[in-house]
This record gives C-alpha cells, structure tokens and sequence, in this order.
C-alpha cells in the first residue's frame, strides 16, 4: 500500500480525538453539577381565596365546591383549633354561660386523636374552608385547603352570622401573618416575594 493511500485518514482520526477530548471534557463538567448539592426550595408567596362558611360536613359537600374526603379533612383539622379547656368554668368563662359543651366522641377523636373525653369547648357552630395556593422559587406552584372553626362566644351566642365574620376576621389576620413571614423569609434568603407560575396543599 503506497504513502498516498493513507493520507485521507490523517484528518479523520484528529478530529476523532479532539471529539473524545471533548466528551470527557464535558462528562467531567456534568458530573461536577451533579455533585453540588440541589437549590433549596422556598415559597416565595401565597395566595388565598375567599373562605366558605358551612355550618356542617353536609352543608359542605351540597356546595358542591370541595370532595366530601376534603370537607370531612377540613372539619376534623378546624377541631385541632377550637380551644380546649379542663373544665367547664374555665370554659365558660371565657366564652360566656352556656356557651361550652363536652366534646361528642367523634369531635374528642378528631381534636385529640383519642375519644376520651375530660374537657370542654365552645360550642362548635361550624367551620370556614378556603383554598390556598403556595408559590415557589423553582415555579412551582402548590394548592391546599385551610380551614377555620366557628364557635360561639361570649357576643355571639347562638348568633351563627357573628361566629362566622368572627371566624373570617381571624382567617385574615392569620393570612396576613403567614404572608409577612414568607416574605421576611423569602428576603433572608435571597428571593424576592414575586408569585411564580407554574404547574401543580390543608391547617
């Protein structure tokens, strides 16, 4: 085989080794990424739909806006916030006379996860049900249900309509509060407060 024979494979085989190099030049890099740890995730915003008031799990799902797996969630969660007292007098004396009862087994199950019962609330009138959607850094974007109960008081008495802007008048604060502390939280880490879009919990 003549010298001439072999020349047009001189090019050939340079450009495969730059090429290899090449590859290996960016395995290297790709592993190097893939050894860093991953950005962590934060919320950035959350965002809060107007709450519905419901009176029962019932009236809940005849509004045909949430499951029924979601109102019963959403009932037994409000359970784990209304407040809880030892006796009867402590209860009353906050809320007003005849205002308490002793929890049903049902209710002492839901608020406590035993069925025992031993303490006293005040009278559970219903609850409110809300939608909130959390935003995060990496545009992902998370929905869940909260949820609020309405119980009597000492003004409210019996007075459904009063428990109930009561209710949405602490939904509010409580919003209010969250949204300040993701933002004081989003700023300590390096992000803004700016809603992301994108695909995509209850309290």
């Amino acid at each position: 085989m003549s010298r001439y024979d072999q020349t047009p494979h001189l090019p050939r085989r340079k450009r495969s080794a730059r090429l290899s190099l090449a590859m290996m030049g960016a395995s290297a890099f790709g592993l190097t990424a893939c050894g860093q740890p991953p950005e962590e995730e934060h919320i950035t915003e959350i965002e809060f739909d107007e709450p519905r008031s419901f009176q029962s799990v019932e009236d809940c799902v005849a509004a045909d806006i949430y499951t029924r797996n979601t109102c019963e969630a959403a009932y037994d969660a409000s359970l784990e916030d209304v407040p809880r007292f030892n006796t009867l007098a402590e209860c009353e004396a906050e809320h007003g006379e005849g205002a308490c009862t002793e929890p049903t087994e049902e209710q002492s199950q839901a608020a406590t996860g035993s069925s025992g019962g031993g303490w006293f609330m005040p009278a559970m009138m219903g609850y409110m049900v809300g939608s909130m959607m959390s935003n995060t850094n990496r545009g992902r974007s998370f929905e869940r249900v909260y949820q609020e109960p309405v119980y009597r008081n000492r003004q409210n008495q019996g007075n459904w309509n009063t428990a109930s802007n009561q209710a949405t008048q602490r939904i509010s604060q409580r919003n209010d509060a969250m949204r300040s502390s993701v933002r004081a939280s989003s700023q300590r880490s390096g992000f803004g407060s700016r809603s992301s879009s994108g695909g995509g919990w209850g309290s």
